[in-house]
């Protein structure tokens, strides 16, 4: 009787080690269907998906825009003020870093508004976020104070001009030496969104 137990217990083990990797899988295979979703894929924020599309028949990814100008600004004199303008000027090459290492098509700079020759996946970005945190607070309590950046974009399809598909993403970076500079924890943000633009498009 132990015997049989034990040989059940075994099997039954089994199967559950089998059937994991399987439900986890599910679990993180993302939408694409048309519809809205919040936490899309585990990863975005929130994501709608107008027009599904096969990113395999696209040549190259563009962006077009990569808006700050509604960005709202510290009072300048805070001592972050200087930060946040800074971070203006370099967050745009660090989000195109991201985008470009992690997608699956080309990352075409030269051409931002997916004309000419083959097909081109056009994103449009505006920066909604730009919360430069506390260094001082990073520094003594890890976690706390952190570098905060949110965009809002769509991806169109170039030729058309087409919307197909809008995303709304938020990261934050709390941890660097020193309590983190403002700099590096920005440029480490945007190039993290980038990624996960990058993850959206390959989804596809």
């Amino acid at each position: 009787m132990i015997a049989r137990n034990i040989v059940f217990f075994c099997l039954l083990v089994g199967n559950l080690i089998l059937l994991a990797p399987h439900d986890a899988t599910a679990a993180r295979k993302a939408a694409t269907s048309p519809g809205t979703y919040s936490d899309w894929g585990g990863d975005i924020d929130e994501v709608t998906i107008i027009q599904p599309f096969n990113a395999a028949g696209y040549d190259a990814i563009a962006v077009e825009s990569f808006d700050t100008a509604g960005v709202a600004l510290p009072n300048p004199k805070d001592n972050t003020y200087p930060a946040v303008l800074g971070a203006i000027k370099v967050i745009k090459p660090a989000f195109m870093a991201g985008l470009e290492e992690n997608a699956r098509r080309k990352v075409d700079a030269s051409n931002p508004r997916g004309t000419g020759k083959g097909r081109t996946l056009v994103i449009r970005a505006r920066v909604t976020k730009l919360d430069p945190g506390s260094q001082a607070a990073r520094y003594f309590l890890p976690g706390a104070g952190a570098v905060k950046i949110a965009l809002a974009g769509e991806i169109v399809d170039g030729t058309t001009k087409k919307t197909l598909v809008r995303f709304k993403q938020e990261r934050r970076s709390a941890v660097g030496f020193f309590g983190g500079g403002y700099e590096a924890l920005f440029k480490r943000t945007a190039h993290q969104i980038g990624g996960d633009i990058a993850g959206l498009v390959n989804a596809f």
